[in-house]
């Protein structure tokens, strides 16, 4: 990841502020905020055999998320380069294809089994059927709706979890608030939906509809506040917490991961984030 005033033009030559290496993901980023948050965390899925995927399993060690029932396979580890301009406010990116998911191992399947949750993402949604997981059993599930959400099946999921414009394209002729409702009421479950700078809502039979509006912070990059902030919403529902109250909290999370450049460095910790609750009294 590079940091840059703007974007380069054709051939031009543009200094970055800072460049740094890190970790990322939706799924890998969830269980990173989980951990931080005082929550127990494993990460199941394929990487390659090579520097990528050894610095990965470092970075998973380092933040006491279990890598056990990840598998080591040939090929390359999914990566990309991204260029975040402060001047636009956004950034590009640069994908290398992933490689092939093997299917999960004995270790895999038996972490998914004994879990209380078992968050996946566009990726790991099309695995559930390999893990022996299925709604209705002792593991409920998460699903980021980032990306592949526009058919599915809500009530294959305990937490839908899609953006604004997800919902948009689910249901281009209702309001978020009204869409959000009628997928909750189809899959008796429930849903949040995030909405960016805007904050978040969410609709389930027990809670009720619940919003929390964004919190301001230092903004270096918005890099996987989402996805942080589906691991934090995550650790706050474990904690049994009620919905106004978990997406207020997740908000914070999300918010103060990006004080960081890499959208995982900044996550804060459960002491941190009780620190800034108690300061914001």
């Amino acid at each position: 990841m590079a940091l840059v005033d703007k974007y380069p033009k054709a051939d031009e030559r543009v200094v970055a502020e800072k460049i740094i290496r890190s970790g990322g993901g939706p799924a890998s980023v969830a269980a990173v905020a989980l951990s931080r948050l005082g929550i127990k965390s494993a990460i199941v899925g394929t990487i390659g055999d090579d520097e990528d995927g050894h610095t990965v399993l470092e970075i998973f060690k380092k933040e006491g998320v279990d890598t056990s029932g990840v598998t080591i396979d040939a090929g390359n580890t999914s990566g990309s380069v991204i260029v975040v301009s402060k001047s636009e406010s956004t950034r590009a990116i640069s994908t290398r294809q992933p490689v092939i998911q093997s299917k999960p191992n004995e270790i895999a399947k038996k972490i998914a089994k004994n879990s209380k949750w078992v968050h996946v993402d566009q990726v790991g949604v099309k695995l559930l059927e390999e893990l022996g997981i299925k709604r209705g059993g002792q593991t409920k599930i998460s699903f980021d709706a980032g990306y592949g959400a526009k058919d599915f099946n809500v009530s294959t999921v305990d937490l839908f979890a899609p953006n604004d414009r997800q919902m948009h394209e689910r249901y281009p002729n209702l309001d978020l608030k009204d869409a959000i409702i009628k997928d909750a009421e189809l899959g008796s479950n429930l849903v949040v939906a995030t909405m960016g700078s805007k904050g978040s809502i969410g609709f389930s039979k027990e809670s009720g509809f619940a919003e929390a509006e964004a919190i301001k912070s230092e903004i270096v990059s918005t890099l996987g506040a989402g996805d942080v902030f589906h691991g934090a919403l995550l650790a706050q529902i474990i904690e049994g917490l009620p919905l106004n109250e978990a997406l207020f909290r997740a908000n914070i999370v999300a918010a103060l991961s990006c004080r960081g450049l890499d959208g995982q460095s900044a996550i804060p910790t459960r002491d941190e984030l009780i620190k800034y609750l108690e300061g914001a009294k």
